[in-house]
């Protein structure tokens, strides 16, 4: 009888089996229907395996992108710093001043800030 049912019930059931206690009472001319499916499903049916595949992809833990997390620093306050580009060669033609303020760290420009934030988890503080 299990083949002729349809998803949707045997989605039904298999919710109903992976309950801890359930009371089950139909009424109508399909209580002999329900009555003679096994349960529980077992947790290898293709109704289960695709119900716990969505369970698992809810609870997935959000990740960092680990490239941006390597290039910025957040400030207590959530701001992002960063470091100033150029100062990796050709150094010998630029001037000691130049240098001096490329060694120093900037704040990341506001048109970016909300696609680096959302890149680091990183929740914009008000």
């Amino acid at each position: 009888k299990k083949d002729s049912m349809s998803p949707l019930a045997l989605l039904f059931l298999s919710l109903l089996a992976s309950c801890q206690a359930f009371v089950l009472a139909p009424a109508g001319p399909s209580a002999s229907a329900i009555s003679q499916v096994a349960l529980p499903l077992s947790p290898a049916s293709p109704v289960m395996t695709s119900i716990n595949k969505k369970a698992k992809a809810a609870c997935r833990k959000a990740k960092s992108s680990r490239a941006a997390a390597k290039r910025f620093k957040v400030t207590s306050t959530g701001k992002l710093l960063r470091h100033y580009a150029g100062k990796a060669h050709l150094l010998r033609k630029k001037r000691p001043q130049k240098l001096a303020s490329l060694r120093r760290t900037g704040q990341c420009d506001k048109a970016e800030l909300a696609t680096y934030q959302s890149l680091l988890l990183v929740k914009p503080k008000k």
